[in-house]
């Protein structure tokens, strides 16, 4: 049996650059490596979820453009470069990476060696819970025996004067929380 770490969103778009840009995400980085190191010493499975647009993706139409392929906002940041060998990438068109093709493949390949799974990266809020809700729903669905988990210091949101990174934050950890989710 095994842990599947998560590494949500954790690229230059949403952290070094862009219209979506929170350079204070970076701060939880140093906890995602530890989180990773573990993994990778316990021969864990890492998947990196990236977001990944064309020029005319409909989530254009609620969120400005941002991480387009090809340009250095859809990129790891730099600071996870040395472990991208260690990762499997899987790419995302929209803020929910759990309904990609190539994670439900790996799922329904893994879903009795896997005992729990850990999230981590941006946006708390929007991302990582909008990946940590189907996938409980999922493993309560099929009735399996796989934790979810989130450690609050290696998750994080952006702030901004119509969103508040404390109380987005908060509210997305009582709603995974209230859905059957481990927050540590």
């Amino acid at each position: 049996m095994k842990k599947l770490l998560l590494v949500i969103d954790m690229i230059n778009g949403f952290v070094k650059e862009g219209a979506l840009a929170d350079k204070q995400i970076n701060n939880i980085t140093p906890n995602i490596i530890k989180l990773i190191e573990e993994c990778i010493n316990n021969n864990d499975d890492i998947i990196s979820i990236q977001e990944g647009h064309d020029k005319n993706s409909k989530e254009f139409e609620n969120f400005p453009a941002h991480c387009i392929l090809g340009t250095e906002e859809a990129e790891l940041i730099e600071e996870l470069v040395p472990y991208k060998d260690k990762m499997k990438l899987i790419r995302k068109n929209s803020t929910c990476g759990f309904i990609t093709n190539e994670f439900m493949k790996y799922i329904q390949e893994n879903k009795d060696k896997i005992t729990e799974v850990v999230l981590t990266g941006c946006c708390t809020d929007l991302c990582v819970m909008n990946f940590a809700l189907p996938l409980k729903t999922y493993i309560n669905e099929h009735n399996l025996d796989i934790k979810v988990i989130i450690y609050k210091n290696a998750v994080e949101t952006y702030n901004s004067p119509m969103h508040n990174r404390d109380e987005y934050n908060e509210m997305a950890f009582k709603i995974m929380k209230q859905n059957g989710i481990v927050l540590k």
